[in-house]
């Protein structure tokens, strides 16, 4: 219930901030929409299936931009008991979504609003919603590199998955890299870090983008997610190799 306010209030914060924005010059408002696929299916010794989807939107009007994904996670694989019979079982079931509202104080230099809301059944914990604002600024910028850093106070809530619930007040600061190597090849890294008393939250992505047309790209990633403070017996990092078919709107 806490989550769902949580999201709730940072959706009206963002909705409230822009109608109180001044009028700047108008730029192109249109909708950029990314969506990507991905499945790997293993058969012969080992059996398993894994599907991951992702869905990025992104706006900017006047302003005020405005950036949401929302993605998926399932693995299936097959196991064997002590009797030597066969059974298939989830291994990762989640869903994360996360939006973030910039408001332009310059031209390399903004206010932002960040949410996000995880939930997964195999992790540390089963629920983590993080609220934060701040300052956003670019510090590189380049016509083939530029990187965008974000920092500011949030607050946490997290529940384990034994129900143990806890919330705080955070520190939240972030990078996102873009190196376009080449006319149809780009590197993307991201990480964030999310500080606070009770548990310090890493997660790192980095990404290899192909174009294969001005619509159709294909991503190699790795994501690393680290908690510093876990309940016994789990593990303090999650990791996820995927690739991945994109197709932009």
């Amino acid at each position: 219930m806490k989550s769902t306010l949580l999201c709730t209030a940072l959706t009206s914060s963002l909705l409230s901030f822009n109608s109180f924005a001044e009028e700047p010059a108008p730029v192109d408002d249109s909708w950029k929409i990314a969506a990507e696929l991905g499945l790997l299916i293993t058969t012969g010794n080992t059996e398993s299936s894994s599907i991951f989807t992702k869905i990025s939107a992104a706006h900017q009007k006047d302003s005020w931009k405005q950036k949401y994904t929302f993605n998926t996670l399932v693995k299936k694989d097959e196991l064997t008991d002590d009797d030597g019979s066969t059974y298939t079982e989830d291994t990762a079931n989640q869903y994360a979504l996360t939006g973030q509202g910039d408001y332009l104080l310059g031209e390399f230099s903004a206010a932002f609003l960040f949410g996000s809301y995880t939930n997964t059944e195999f992790s540390s914990y089963k629920q983590y919603t993080t609220v934060a604002a701040g300052y956003s600024f670019r510090a590189i910028h380049d016509d083939a590199l530029s990187l965008d850093l974000n920092i500011g106070p949030g607050f946490t809530e997290t529940e384990t998955q034994d129900g143990v619930t806890e919330s705080g007040a955070i520190v939240r600061g972030s990078l996102a890299l873009v190196w376009d190597i080449s006319k149809n090849a780009r590197f993307e890294q991201n990480v964030s870090v999310e500080s606070g008393e009770a548990n310090t939250r890493t997660i790192a992505e980095s990404a290899l983008v192909s174009s294969l047309n001005e619509t159709i790209k294909m991503k190699f990633g790795f994501a690393l997610t680290t908690d510093t403070d876990v309940p016994e017996g789990l593990e303090k990092t999650d990791t996820e190799t995927s690739a991945t078919i994109i197709v932009s709107f």
